[in-house]
């Protein structure tokens, strides 16, 4: 039973971190290009900014915060499952390594 908890916390973690670090690079890359409009690159960072807050509405249905969230959600979830393939690929891995020594030592 406390395999299975620390299975599920560790799911858990890894979800929330997924989750957060997307929306800080989400935001931040917004943000960046919104603070750029005011510098003398304004030119370049004017239309990025025009096609990432379109990118974010097409996701959000047509709010760039709700774009921001389905992405985080999204990104949240694949590395949860990422997280829970690799525990299930080091379990195998410990099961092959003891059928191994088992193996060696007959």
């Amino acid at each position: 039973m406390a395999t299975l908890l620390h299975f599920l916390r560790s799911l858990v973690v890894t979800l929330l971190a997924g989750f957060l670090l997307s929306i800080f690079a989400l935001s931040t890359l917004m943000g960046g290009l919104l603070v750029l409009q005011a510098s003398p690159v304004a030119s370049i960072a004017q239309p990025c900014y025009v096609q990432a807050s379109w990118f974010l509405a097409v996701f959000g249905g047509g709010d760039r915060l709700e774009g921001m969230v389905v992405i985080a959600v999204t990104i949240g979830v694949v590395t949860a499952l990422l997280g829970g393939f690799s525990a299930y690929k080091r379990s195998q891995r410990s099961e092959w390594h003891l059928a191994m020594s088992n193996v060696t030592k007959d």
